[in-house]
């Protein structure tokens, strides 16, 4: 008996690796045949015949010493063409070079699909390709079953706790066909990244378990949520046809997020010292939740559409070039009008996570460093002000630097946090062991230290390394979206993911000040769950457009010859 009682409270920490195994095998299928470039004609001794390049995930072809493929001819541009690996596929496009790149026998126009055997002119050299057809990824009956697997193991445990009603269980059976159903459609679909959907599923998965863990009331509304969520992300993909459309209303996303703002401070009610809760009746959400996906969007598409003069700048400054204000100045005025609203309304966790996705995506877009500078130093000036100007804060930061010295006031959430965790050792105390009671809003901000506390150290681990697949396979459906707009959309969503991730779980460890904000899909909320099934729904319908696209830009019919 006590064998399967522990089985029972170690089973999720099994599951958990057993899952990410899964997933890394699954995302590096069809990737293990190694594709190169061989040299067939050259005039050089610095690229002599037989010479050859292995692919791996993509290489830069170029006569410029940064390029992975160094081909020393005058004849070749600095960066003349890319080869990139997608969806188990090599393909190669040029990159503005000034005397073209030829593929067998035509000038590329469009990427094209790499096959074994085909020849690539550059400048005076004749590039051979070995790059054996590769399988796919292939489908996995597997992998979508986790969400639900996961589900079932950690509620038979609560359940044998008496921590769960029948009619928990049967929220949680319906909770768990929805994400296991959701996610055999997308591995079926054979399209995009499925590997999202299911990476998803078990982060919704665990937080169900620990939100009825902590509380069944919260966890029947979770249940609800989730329901919500993965029905807002369908219909993302059956009513958005396409994500460049969301190119054309770039400004009226903008719009929206700076209303929505506005009415939070004139109408909003305040919760935890932050005053960022719209109340519709009974009915409440967080708007700067929305607020942050519609953000993203106007970025990703102003900075496509500005983002060679916002590169190059006109504007001497000292050694530096910046950009005219006409085309600085709107996106300074809106960021910075948006995060001034967000300080009105004293949500400085999502101010703070709003102006490091900012950061990230300009520099991602103009790939200057000095504007990274620039935010470093404003974010230095602001979070003086913020110090000196709203009591929180201070409050906030005092704990941050000693919690001990307010163990029985301020400090005390955060002590307790740290207690948690550091009671989990390795291996936890297994599910259902752990003390939540002690630890004040554990259901919301501080689920990361129950998990932890439960789970141990390894199932800490766990949850950041599939955080980490996740923002993984979100900037790697950037990296092969051959559109500027896409990338751009799945870098911001990509960091969002992340950056949220870090704010908080830095947060819980004491490791940064406490923010107030919610940990992607394993916190309890309704607008934060919404909004990143949002958000995932269009980075999933981004990685199906991508692969697509490069299909049909691959076919023979294709190639055009001129």
């Amino acid at each position: 008996m006590v064998w399967v009682i522990l089985i029972l409270k170690y089973l999720l920490l099994f599951l958990i690796f057993l899952f990410i195994s899964a997933a890394l095998l699954k995302s590096r299928a069809g990737g293990k045949k190694r594709a190169a470039l061989v040299v067939l004609r050259s005039g050089s001794t610095a690229a002599p015949e037989g010479k050859r390049w292995e692919l791996g995930k993509g290489v830069i072809l170029g006569r410029g010493g940064d390029c992975t493929v160094n081909l020393p001819d005058p004849y070749v541009s600095s960066r003349h063409a890319r080869i990139i690996l997608q969806e188990g596929k090599y393909y190669i496009n040029d990159l503005g070079s000034t005397n073209g790149t030829i593929y067998e026998g035509h000038h590329l126009t469009t990427p094209q699909i790499l096959r074994h055997g085909s020849q690539i002119k550059i400048g005076r050299l004749v590039l051979q390709v070995e790059a054996p057809e590769q399988s796919g990824t292939g489908r996995s009956f597997w992998l979508p079953l986790f969400p639900g697997i996961i589900l079932c193991a950690g509620s038979l445990e609560l359940y044998r706790e008496q921590l769960l009603s029948g009619h928990d269980i049967t929220m949680l059976v319906t909770a768990a066909l929805i994400l296991v159903v959701s996610s055999f459609i997308a591995e079926y679909r054979n399209q995009g990244s499925p590997l999202l959907i299911h990476l998803v599923g078990v982060l919704a998965a665990l937080g169900l378990i620990y939100i009825y863990r902590v509380n069944p009331y919260y966890g029947l509304r979770q249940a609800y949520w989730v329901a919500a969520g993965y029905t807002l992300f369908w219909l993302v993909q059956i009513f958005l046809s396409e994500y460049k459309r969301l190119l054309d209303y770039k400004y009226i996303f903008m719009v929206l997020s700076i209303v929505f703002l506005i009415f939070t401070i004139a109408f909003g009610v305040e919760a935890g010292g932050a005053r960022s809760w719209l109340s519709l009746g009974s009915f409440r959400f967080q708007a700067s939740e929305f607020v942050k996906v519609f953000m993203v969007i106007f970025l990703a598409g102003y900075l496509e559409e500005n983002k060679e003069i916002l590169r190059v700048g006109t504007l001497k400054f000292g050694r530096f070039y910046l950009p005219d204000w006409p085309y600085l100045g709107p996106l300074l005025a809106i960021c910075g009008l948006s995060l001034l609203l967000l300080v009105f309304q004293k949500d400085l966790g999502m101010a703070m996570l709003f102006f490091a996705i900012f950061l990230v995506m300009v520099y991602i877009a103009t790939e200057r460093s000095y504007f990274l500078l620039m935010g470093m130093g404003l974010f230095s000036i602001g979070a003086v002000l913020m110090y000196y100007i709203f009591p929180h804060v201070q409050s906030r930061i005092l704990i941050y630097l000693n919690p001990w010295r307010q163990i029985e006031g301020a400090g005390y959430q955060i002590v307790q946090s740290l207690f948690a965790i550091g009671g989990g050792g390795l291996f936890g105390q297994g599910l259902g062991s752990g003390f939540p009671k002690l630890i004040p809003a554990v259901h919301t901000d501080f689920i990361f230290s129950l998990i932890t506390e439960e789970l141990g150290l390894l199932g800490a681990l766990g949850i950041l390394g599939i955080y980490l697949l996740l923002v993984w396979m979100g900037l790697k459906i950037s990296l092969n979206t051959a559109d500027g707009f896409g990338g751009l959309l799945a870098c911001g969503f990509s960091s969002i993911i992340a950056l949220q991730t870090l704010i908080i779980v830095g947060g819980v460890i004491n490791l940064i000040p406490l923010t107030g904000i919610p940990l992607p899909f394993l916190s309890y909320g309704g607008s934060s769950f919404l909004s990143n099934c949002f958000l995932m729904g269009i980075l999933y319908k981004i990685s199906v457009e991508s692969a697509r696209d490069a299909e049909e830009q691959g076919a023979p019919h294709a190639v055009a010859a001129q």
